[in-house]
């Protein structure tokens, strides 16, 4: 998948230490709290939405930004 451009430039304009909290805060079904990695950015309904994979067991994650 592509990275959706407007919902990216929107992510790079949330401050740098913010958005790495909120990378090391995303849910996996198989370990609870983790780090996403491998992500792209996307957008559904005006939000911002990181796709990526879990750092720990590589299983599928995402993380909507509001």
């Amino acid at each position: 998948m592509q990275t959706d451009e407007l919902a990216n430039r929107r992510w790079l304009a949330i401050p740098s230490s913010l958005r790495k909290n909120l990378e090391e805060n995303v849910y996996c079904s198989s370990c609870g709290v983790t780090t996403i990695v491998n992500y792209y950015v996307d957008s559904e309904d005006y939000q911002i939405i990181l796709k990526g994979h879990c750092k720990n067991c590589d299983q599928k994650v995402a993380r909507v930004i509001d």
